[in-house]
């Protein structure tokens, strides 16, 4: 599948409900080539083994206070530009969503993150069985079968999410001023292993390793989209050799699960971006 095939792809499969579509990709060459980090940062070891681009529209002041739009997002491979995954919503009321392959005709669902209404009702990822066959909308289906991992606040005064699962304990965080500034970034959020595990070289890791970062900037923003906007797209960088030599678990599997959470942080941001705005006009 060529790139101009695979926008034509995203953007047919990221259709809203009022027609308004993920913006294509930046210049990845471009982007590539930039002044801003895209494979390492030299603090924390992290190496990026896998780039995407993620194509989300979020939400600025003025769609902040006239109303909740139904979004697909859409996830490209840097090195190729070809679309890789779909988050998919059926329904304007709900952020719920599966991922899927954006090559899959069928639409198999990938993970699934459920959102339920209420305080004290946190949304819930469920991881699903390889070649399960389970579509979007069984996923979406609290029901179906897969391993469910609740998403859990780090503390009462914590924007972080931990995720404790079969393939690791994980947790996404914003990045610190010091972290920005290696990064270039106007924002950024960290993704780290929590757990310690064995290493395929010996030894054990190191709690808090770096697994993924997304970075926005004026290179990674979603084109359209604002400094100041919350839950819109940018770049995923995934440093994925801990699991190189893993036989229960393929590197493919956790950059799924990365991607799946990586926009579950993006939508908890667009909702506290949306209901601060709206307090400030009430």
């Amino acid at each position: 599948m060529g790139l101009s095939s695979s926008l034509r792809l995203g953007s047919r499969l990221s259709r809203s409900a009022d027609n308004r579509d993920s913006e294509p990709p930046p210049e990845y060459k471009e982007a590539i080539g930039s002044d801003y980090p895209s494979s390492s940062s030299s603090s924390n070891g992290f190496i990026a083994t896998s780039e995407l681009q993620v194509q989300a529209i979020g939400y600025d002041v003025n769609q902040a206070l006239t109303g909740r739009t139904l979004e697909n997002i859409t996830i490209y491979r840097v090195e190729s530009g070809e679309a890789e995954y779909i988050s998919i919503r059926l329904k304007k009321s709900s952020n719920s969503c599966a991922l899927v392959r954006a090559s899959d005709p069928r639409q198999i669902t990938q993970i699934s993150t459920i959102y339920r209404f209420g305080p004290g009702r946190p949304p819930r990822i469920r991881i699903l069985p390889y070649n399960a066959g389970v579509s979007v909308e069984e996923a979406l289906n609290e029901n179906v079968a897969g391993e469910l991992v609740e998403v859990k606040s780090r503390s009462l005064v914590s924007r972080g999410q931990v995720f404790d699962t079969s393939l690791g304990k994980f947790e996404w965080r914003y990045g610190t001023g010091e972290e920005h500034a290696a990064c270039n970034a106007d924002s950024l959020l960290v993704m780290e292993r929590i757990d310690r595990v064995s290493l395929p070289y010996g030894g054990k890791s190191k709690s808090g390793v770096r697994v993924a970062q997304f970075i926005r900037n004026d290179e990674f923003r979603t084109p359209g989209t604002k400094k100041y906007s919350g839950g819109n797209g940018g770049r995923l960088m995934m440093d994925l050799r801990m699991w190189d030599d893993d036989k229960n678990t393929s590197a493919q599997g956790i950059e799924a699960f990365v991607v799946a959470s990586c926009i579950l942080m993006l939508k908890r941001e667009a909702d506290r971006f949306i209901d601060n705005h709206i307090a400030l006009v009430v």
